[in-house]
């Protein structure tokens, strides 16, 4: 497997990246104590979302059907939810319903064009949804997605308008994240066909689980 294909890293690189990050900080926050590898992996485990919200917008930019897209988030929110809470026992949810609310501030900023108030009230309401409904990285992960949208192809105004969002989960995790995503050369990648889609959206509840099973 080439996670590098010509220049820089398509689409799929940057999942497999993501997808190894989440693992490594799930594994931190719940079954190690703190120390200094505790701290590494948190560390390199900020990089995951941020990846994710990324890619969501390369998805929205691409998809055929935006209401499917939602659908699947949807779908994959709720059965997530069942392994988030017997590991986390609160009232937070899990970081689909945060990619959703993202997915739909984008499809507000998109259609409300000629509304810039419109736009603006409906990203707003978004971000109060999640963070009262305390979607992992809440109101935070909202506005990523709506900056990584509207600056996206503009890598230094993209930075400049991301990283105040995201410091409070640590400067250093996406510092690495922006110097990732500076060399994305917008390509799908080796991930391809629906399977292989829906592959990774399955991993997150499964990894949950087992992690249930090992705390």
């Amino acid at each position: 497997m080439i996670l590098v294909q010509g220049k820089g890293l398509s689409g799929s690189a940057l999942k497999v990246i993501a997808l190894v990050s989440m693992t490594l900080d799930h594994i931190a926050c719940y079954l190690m104590d703190k120390s200094i590898a505790y701290d590494a992996m948190r560390t390199v485990g900020r990089m995951a979302f941020p990846i994710f919200a990324f890619l969501l917008v390369e998805g929205y930019v691409h998809t055929h059907s935006v209401r499917k897209y939602a659908l699947s988030l949807f779908s994959f929110a709720l059965v997530s939810d069942i392994p988030w809470w017997m590991l986390n026992h609160d009232n937070t949810h899990n970081v689909f319903f945060t990619l959703l609310s993202g997915l739909l501030a984008v499809r507000a900023v998109e259609s409300f064009k000629v509304f810039p108030w419109l736009q603006c009230f409906a990203v707003g309401l978004l971000a109060l949804v999640a963070t009262c409904l305390h979607t992992d990285y809440e109101w935070h992960g909202v506005f990523l997605i709506v900056f990584f949208y509207l600056f996206r192809g503009r890598w230094p105004l993209m930075a400049v308008f991301t990283t105040p969002i995201m410091t409070e989960y640590g400067l250093l995790g996406y510092l690495m994240v922006l110097a990732l995503l500076a060399t994305y050369n917008g390509e799908r990648g080796f991930i391809k066909g629906q399977y292989a889609k829906y592959g990774a959206y399955v991993y997150y509840p499964v990894h949950l689980a087992i992690i249930c099973m090992l705390v």
